[in-house]
């Protein structure tokens, strides 16, 4: 199956109006179906209190629609977690009287310049049948897949949901849990309700796990094969701090590291200071480890800011 996994923010009405609500939690999913292909969109309900949910939500679209009907810290740090996390593909979709040129001066100089700017809502139903149109390509490599969200169901045992992040996930594959690098095999595998074989890069799955419990597969654990990604305790990182950070990071800070549904607090250990729109090298120390492969990038977050609390972009 061919999906197309979007990230709506600041509108259930627009989330709704795409697909049919399913799973929901911190973050909800709301699902549309047409024979082979599909359309998943991922909102954020419990932001902006918790900022773990905007970045799980911008983690699982590869595309943005923002909506816009005031501007406040909340859409400042929407769009600063869009530029730091490459989110270059969006639209926003102007409401209450907000104009373009006041949202302009926002996007310049960032990765999100070449978003689309609409104003109102446009029409959902043209949106969603664009939006089916669309043929996700697939992402090769050896198999990984995020999980999201985990469960006993009777009769199957512990199923876990998320995406397939690359390669091929298939029936009765071996797959690692990381970061405990647990052993466990995939019993069965659901596409939008329907039993398959194998997904693909793209695809948001269900997977029926032998031999696990719900909590040894959580929000955060990555399936793939062994090898394929490295556990670590400390990071060592290039850090780019986005320019409309308002804090310092300096040495013994906490912050967190955010990588895909991993969310870890840390202490960091640097010379000197970084501020806004700086660059230099820092050291982190986890408080629980990490799965990463070598192309991962991390996402650097300080809970106490007073504005945003996105810092910037960690490279390994």
């Amino acid at each position: 199956m061919n999906t197309s996994m979007l990230c709506v923010l600041n509108s259930e009405i627009l989330a709704s109006s795409l697909g049919k609500k399913g799973t929901e939690s911190d973050i909800t999913l709301f699902n549309h179906k047409q024979g082979e292909k599909a359309i998943s969109v991922v909102m954020p309900t419990r932001y902006p209190d918790k900022l773990t949910p905007l970045l799980y939500s911008l983690f699982l679209g590869s595309e943005i629609f923002m909506v816009i009907d005031k501007l406040d810290r909340t859409i400042g740090e929407e769009l600063v977690a869009c530029d730091v996390m490459g989110k270059t593909k969006g639209t926003i979709f102007l409401e209450n009287y907000i104009t373009p040129e006041q949202v302009k001066p926002l996007l310049n100089g960032t990765g999100l310049s070449d978003w689309q700017i609409v104003e109102g809502l446009g029409n959902p139903n043209e949106m969603r049948e664009e939006l089916m149109l669309r043929e996700s390509k697939p992402i090769p490599g050896p198999t990984r897949v995020s999980i999201d969200h985990s469960f006993p169901v009777k009769g199957l045992g512990t199923v876990c949901l998320g995406i397939v992040d690359q390669g091929l996930v298939k029936k009765h594959q071996e797959l690692t849990i990381y970061p405990t690098g647990k052993k466990s095999l995939v019993r069965s595998i659901q596409v939008h309700d329907n039993d398959v074989n194998e997904a693909s890069s793209g695809n948001r799955v269900g997977l029926a796990m032998k031999g696990v419990e719900p909590e040894d597969i959580g929000r955060g654990t990555i399936l793939a094969e062994e090898g394929v990604l490295t556990v670590k305790d400390s990071l060592d990182l290039t850090v780019s701090v986005n320019k409309f950070w308002k804090g310092t990071l300096k040495n013994g800070m906490v912050v967190h590291a955010a990588s895909g549904l991993q969310f870890v607090s840390g202490t960091i250990t640097m010379d000197g200071e970084l501020k806004a729109g700086q660059s230099g090298k820092i050291q982190i120390k986890l408080e629980t480890p990490m799965a990463l492969a070598d192309t991962d990038f991390i996402v650097i977050c300080w809970l106490d800011a007073v504005g945003s609390r996105v810092v910037g972009k960690g490279i390994q």
